[in-house]
This record gives C-alpha cells, structure tokens and sequence, in this order.
C-alpha cells in the first residue's frame, strides 16, 4: 500500500525539522524572513488602504470644486 500525500508531507516537514535543528543559524535565518515577510505585507496593506482613502478625499474636494 502507498502511502498517501498526508504521510509524504509529514515526512518531509519531520526530516526538514531535523535537519535545521542542526544549523541554529539556518534556522533562526529562516524565522527571521517568515516573520520580515509578514511584517512586509501588513506594512504594504495599511499603506495601500491610506492611499485609497486620501485619493478618495482628493476626488471629493476635486469634484466640490468644479460644481
């Protein structure tokens, strides 16, 4: 019987977590970029809601002008 992709993926994840137990540098690098990435992203979406919202006023206060 062969094993399914849940037995596959669990071996993997087991040996990859086994292997940077090894290298601390590896793996605290590792950590670090997950985390940077994450930071990267809720950076980048709040700064794109503030966009949308001055470009909203800036639309607002053009369209009020010209009526």
């Amino acid at each position: 019987m062969t094993p399914g992709p849940a037995e596959e993926v669990g071996k993997v994840a087991s040996a990859t977590v086994s292997a940077l137990a090894g290298t601390p540098a590896v793996l605290a690098l590792v950590i670090f970029n997950l985390l940077f990435f994450g930071v990267v992203v809720y950076v980048q979406y709040t700064n794109g809601e503030r966009w949308e919202k001055l470009f909203e006023l800036m639309l607002k206060q053009c369209i009020e002008v010209s009526k």
